[in-house]
């Protein structure tokens, strides 16, 4: 059985864990190396620069696990025999994960940073996307929880139509989601990578990220089937997962190398998730996400995603001595702040779900044994 990691009360995969706080510390590199340049024209000089500042691409590994998590009980439910997914529940675990937080951070930095009433009004209705005024301003990583809300609301609905169009072959729902692929990664290079003035408005809305999301869903397929026919690829090349690793490790780089290459991140994500959740030969390096300092960090990173941004921007303003100092003091006082975050905010609610049953993101068992589905 994989190492786990307690989040209040339920167990997680300590190694999706680790990739959830590996995502968030991205984040938080990025945004300190950018704001420490001013991100201006150095901050993307030169590959080793852009990939200090290509740690905000972690948000795309946030996507993909959310696709591979969340779909994983419908994906089970459809074509591994599992039984119906409790709507009713998947809505109650999936407002109490993210709505409380982004509540509490939103009113306390509405308020710190003044806001007028419009803003307040997009920002408490989740309609700060569609708005220049708000879009990617004031707690800028909070563009990505709307896409998130968008993708919760919709998944049911989308799986749905891929187990009706699929009629319960895995072969043919993988292949609606590699045509899905297609067509919103074409829709994200037409219209925001290579537009000649791209609108915001589109960079930070679903139709132009869900293409993140649909690795995670491919991920989810595979694993159900490695556990219908109790799959072991761990005696091939292939089956061994620092293979995976070294190939997601190959495709950052290309994304560090020219950003408008970022559908790679698609892959990278996939190949980086598979290595921790398929019935792959495990190395060092997977194991090592299991260390569990690095897991807890994981359990507290929507604290530490939805916090950073404004502390980071504060900090940049006060030469803490270049960039390892600003990253040094803003890392410490986030991860700080986080912790407490998840202790006081995140944790009295998500104790909630025991309530009415554990949830797919749980994610404990082994990756070739099955288990009923449930509300995510």
């Amino acid at each position: 059985m994989p190492s786990v990691v307690e989040q209040a009360g339920e167990l997680r995969s300590a190694r999706v864990e680790s990739l959830r706080a590996l995502a968030a510390l991205g984040v938080l590199e990025g945004h300190v190396y950018g704001g420490n340049l001013n991100y201006g024209p150095a901050a993307y000089s030169s590959w080793w620069h852009r990939s200090l500042l290509g740690g905000g691409f972690g948000v795309y590994l946030f996507f993909c696990l959310s696709g591979y998590l969340l779909y994983l009980p419908f994906a089970r439910r459809s074509f591994g025999g599992a039984g119906p997914v409790d709507l009713r529940r998947y809505a109650r675990n999936r407002a109490v994960r993210i709505l409380p937080l982004y509540y509490v951070v939103a009113v306390t930095y509405l308020i710190v940073l003044h806001a007028p009433a419009g803003v307040w009004v997009r920002f408490l209705t989740f309609t700060e996307n569609f708005s220049h005024r708000t879009v990617s301003r004031y707690d800028g990583p909070m563009w990505s929880l709307v896409v998130e809300i968008m993708f919760y609301l919709l998944l049911p609905l989308i799986a749905l139509v891929i187990s009706g169009l699929s009629r319960g072959s895995l072969v043919r729902a993988g292949a609606l989601l590699v045509l899905a692929a297609g067509v919103f990664g074409a829709y994200r290079w037409v219209a925001f990578l290579h537009s000649a003035h791209p609108s915001p408005l589109v960079q930070y809305n679903l139709p132009a990220t869900f293409y993140f999301f649909i690795p995670g869903m491919m991920l989810a397929l595979v694993r159900v089937g490695a556990e219908a026919r109790g799959t072991d690829w761990s005696g091939q090349l292939l089956g061994r997962s620092w293979v995976w690793v070294a190939a997601s490790a190959a495709c950052w780089a290309l994304i560090f190398y020219r950003y408008q290459w970022d559908l790679l991140a698609g892959a990278a994500s996939l190949l980086l998730l598979g290595a921790c959740v398929l019935p792959l030969a495990r190395s060092r390096l997977v194991g090592a996400l299991g260390w569990r300092p690095l897991a807890a960090l994981g359990i507290a990173s929507y604290s530490l995603y939805l916090w950073h941004m404004p502390i980071v921007d504060y900090l940049a303003r006060r030469h803490l001595g270049g960039y390892l100092g600003h990253l040094a003091v803003s890392g410490t006082i986030c991860i700080a702040i986080a912790a407490v975050s998840y202790w006081v905010v995140e944790a009295p609610f998500l104790r909630l779900r025991r309530r009415w049953g554990a949830t797919a993101a749980s994610d404990a068992v082994g990756p070739t044994q099955s288990r009923p589905a449930s509300a995510a």
